[in-house]
């Protein structure tokens, strides 16, 4: 029953347009945790003329238990993004993440990743939807190794106010896709994330987020694909 599970995911749906079967090559399923810490805010308090300019910093550990001794550390990011609200919907922002990699067996790198986005939040009755459009464009640092990739994230959330009137759930999935050849990953289609999960607000400013994050990775010809199931947490707080 599992593998027959598996099978089902590994033929990932392309918001209903394509069906791209990855479920040919071997695939290595394991467990990790996704933690971060996000701060934000606008410049408005600097000047009322930038209430419309946003600025976000995260920083996120990411864990896996690829190693026979457990749990290891396998990434650590640093985000720093800036962005204007063009208005009460849409947003764009410019960004830049800088990864510390430590893969298993293998020497650690470091990699730079400017990206742009395209923000869109709208609302039906309770219900929230958000569509973020990223590109990005991953440098490796030792190797100048360029990988320029495009990812969509949807996501819907809805308050649980009959439980408690700060709580809410949320779910979503982002594709992502490589544009050019390159030594990340595959040509095209290369990763697909499910996620979802429960929100707390405990104030204005202060709130969390715990959840479950699937990352399917479609590893390049010779490899295995990787599976893998996350605890993601988030803490967040906004000034």
């Amino acid at each position: 029953m599992r593998k027959k599970i598996l099978e089902c995911i590994k033929t990932v749906p392309l918001f209903g347009l394509a069906y791209v079967p990855i479920a040919q090559a071997l695939t290595d399923d394991m467990g990790g945790t996704w933690s971060s810490l996000t701060l934000s805010g606008s410049l408005h308090a600097v000047s009322a003329n930038l209430a419309d300019v946003r600025w976000l910093l995260m920083e996120q550990a990411r864990t896996r238990d690829d190693n026979p001794e457990g749990m290891r550390l396998a990434e650590n990011l640093a985000f720093a993004q800036i962005g204007y609200g063009l208005n009460q919907h849409a947003s764009v922002w410019l960004g830049y993440v800088h990864d510390w990699g430590h893969p298993l067996g293998k020497a650690s790198y470091q990699e730079s990743r400017p990206y742009q986005d395209f923000l869109w939040n709208s609302s039906a009755d309770a219900w929230r939807f958000t569509s973020r459009t990223r590109l990005e464009e991953r440098v490796r640092q030792d190797s100048g190794e360029l990988g320029i990739r495009l990812r969509q994230l949807v996501q819907v959330s809805y308050p649980l106010a009959w439980i408690d009137d700060k709580l809410s759930v949320y779910a979503g999935d982002e594709t992502l896709w490589y544009l050019n050849g390159n030594d990340y990953g595959r040509s095209g289609f290369s990763e697909n994330r499910a996620l979802g999960g429960v929100s707390y607000q405990f104030d204005k400013a202060l709130g969390a987020d715990l959840g479950y994050l699937g990352q399917y990775v479609y590893s390049l010809p010779g490899l295995d694909n990787v599976f893998t199931h996350n605890v993601q947490f988030n803490l967040r707080y906004q000034f």
